[in-house]
């Protein structure tokens, strides 16, 4: 099923962490002629000097390094840039968070931003996994404009070392996958379960825990 089209999760290729741009300081270069004095040199300009070549344009584009700062939060690089086409979702999303099956679950109000990245770096974490098995920046969530003019939610996992599990499959890294509602999360090796309901069905519809690790 995740195939493009055909399947429940659309996986896309995922933009690069760090677009760097490169771009040396601007110079007029000559070459001299041969010859000193009236000798005649191999150049087309006058005294036998080749003409300055044109100015580079000015270039207002970041450098690299300000590119880097701009993909930052608190100093630490991130490992994803946000894609163009996300917007802050149209539907009250909620992350409930199963901790210990016999605990009431945590609920984290999911739609105030465009994103969400999943990690034990709490420095840049704006959802916290806090397992020695989590790599420091793990997973993002990003709402993302599709096709259809529905901004959907989209999970990927940013190549961490234990991966990231949809309903219990790994997903493969760098790549999104659409996920929809009652849709369940975990993060390498823990057992904390992360579950994506909207506002309306999570006051329509009663949570049984148990019926939600059945895949």
């Amino acid at each position: 099923d995740g195939v493009e089209g055909g399947g429940r999760y659309k996986t896309f290729a995922r933009s690069r962490s760090r677009d760097g741009f490169g771009h040396g300081a601007d110079g007029n270069q000559f070459s001299a002629g041969k010859g000193k004095g009236k000798g005649k040199g191999k150049g087309n300009g006058k005294n036998g000097v080749d003409p300055a070549e044109p100015k580079e344009e000015p270039n207002f584009e970041a450098s690299g390094l300000l590119a880097l700062e701009d993909n930052s939060k608190n100093g630490v690089p991130l490992k994803f840039t946000r894609p163009p086409e996300a917007r802050l979702p149209s539907q009250k999303w909620r992350l409930y968070i199963f901790v210990k099956q016999s605990e009431a679950p945590k609920i984290l109000h999911a739609h105030r931003l465009p994103g969400y990245l999943f990690g034990k770096d709490r420095r840049v974490a704006d959802v916290p996994t806090d397992h020695p098995t989590c790599s420091k920046q793990h997973a993002v969530l990003h709402y993302r404009l599709a096709s259809t003019g529905e901004v959907k939610p989209y999970i990927m996992d940013l190549e961490s070392t234990n991966g990231t599990f949809l309903n219990g499959n790994r997903i493969e890294p760098a790549r999104y996958y659409e996920m929809k509602e009652r849709d369940v999360l975990k993060f390498g090796m823990s057992s904390r379960e992360f579950v994506l309901l909207h506002s309306g069905s999570a006051n329509d519809q009663p949570i049984d825990p148990a019926q939600l690790q059945d895949f």
